[in-house]
């Protein structure tokens, strides 16, 4: 679908981190991962610089829950009324952020939680609605097909839009002028087998473009794919290594980090793509979850 456009949130004043995705419909526009309740203003003005007012949003596709993709549907839902569709489990988080959801994030970020994601309001529960898996469903004219796809997050859900797919989180993180995709693998739902499945789900698909929330359009799905799952499963290899030398958390970030950076220097990746991996995805952090996947099922 040609009329899909990327806006740019200038998260936390950097550009080319966290994208939404703006699609035509009749009388308005939908909006696939509307990025955190802090950058909304920012969201408010892209929209405006293509062509719509915001008033006009009659629907947004969360692809899962964390705070840097759905954190501002609450916001947006309450001042618009639109329609908040996403993954049976993520509901509940979307509809009483405060209950775990939020709670959980500030042990992370602590004094740093506002600043990044700003003030995250609940969905009205008559304005949520959950999609199965295959399920489609049609917004004034736009067909969306969700397609549940775990592995970055058990509540995680990804897209399709005629030829192109949101993938939220579970087709990587890659930034434009490059060809590098990294795993996000923050705890508690890394799950590398399932991740695989869900990989496979979206080479069925046979997209022409995917949707990444960090960041852009990419029309190369097919190697975009098979690169990241070549990466999953070599890191997954390293971690099952380090788990098994009865190595720590640290240890495993400390070698993926160096594993890292040794591939982007092949992958010829510019200084300021590297730089946005590090703030965006930083390995030693991410690798948290790898390593808990893999210390769970040392045994398998």
């Amino acid at each position: 679908m040609k009329d899909i456009q990327t806006l740019d949130l200038e998260f936390f004043g950097a550009t080319e981190l966290i994208a939404s995705f703006l699609a035509p419909v009749e009388g308005g526009f939908v909006l696939f991962d509307p990025g955190p309740a802090s950058a909304t203003d920012i969201l408010e003005r892209r929209v405006g610089e293509a062509g719509f007012a915001l008033e006009d949003l009659r629907a947004v596709f969360p692809t899962h829950v964390h705070l840097d993709h759905s954190g501002g549907a609450g916001v947006l839902a309450q001042r618009t009324g639109c329609t908040v569709l996403c993954h049976p489990v993520g509901a509940p988080h979307l509809e009483d952020p405060a209950a775990k959801l939020l709670p959980s994030a500030e042990r992370l970020y602590g004094d740093m939680m506002e600043p990044l994601w700003g003030t995250t309001l609940g969905v009205p529960k008559d304005q949520l609605r959950t999609v199965d898996d295959g399920e489609t469903v049609n917004i004034d004219g736009l067909e969306v097909i969700g397609w549940h796809t775990p592995g970055h997050a058990n509540h995680h859900v990804a897209w399709q839009i005629g030829d192109a797919v949101a993938t939220g989180d579970v087709a990587g993180v890659r930034f434009p002028g490059g060809t590098h995709v990294l795993p996000p693998m923050p705890p508690p739902d890394i799950d590398v087998e399932k991740w695989r499945q869900s990989l496979a789900v979206l080479r069925r698909l046979d997209p022409s473009r995917l949707l990444l929330t960090h960041f852009g359009a990419f029309d190369d799905p097919k190697r975009h794919i098979d690169e990241l799952e070549e990466r999953l499963v070599r890191w997954s290899e390293v971690a099952r290594r380090v788990v098994s030398d009865g190595g720590d958390r640290d240890a495993l970030g400390v070698e993926l980090e160096r594993i890292d950076v040794d591939e982007m220097e092949t992958s010829e990746v510019p200084p300021e793509a590297v730089e946005r991996y590090r703030r965006l995805c930083p390995v030693k952090e991410s690798s948290a979850g790898l390593f808990r996947y893999c210390s769970l099922n040392s045994d398998s």
